[in-house]
């Protein structure tokens, strides 16, 4: 599926929340930072059903880039 693009500060504000993400392995260390990332999407108009899929709508979306605003 292919997304389009965030916009700059809601890239930025995903990159900083999936670097706080633990990953699908380190499930011992999810301390909840998961949940922020799905609320985040979910604001983004992205509704991911599991923590996986989050991880992959948000791989996606960073990969994608941003559209630079030169306002």
């Amino acid at each position: 599926m292919a997304f389009p693009k965030l916009t700059e500060q809601q890239y930025f504000e995903l990159q900083d929340q999936f670097d706080r993400t633990p990953g699908l392995n380190d499930g011992i260390l999810a301390s909840g930072e998961h949940y922020v990332l799905v609320a985040l999407l979910n604001r983004f108009g992205y509704h991911p059903h599991s923590r996986e899929e989050a991880l992959d709508i948000t791989q996606e979306l960073l990969a994608n880039g941003y559209d630079y605003d030169r306002s």
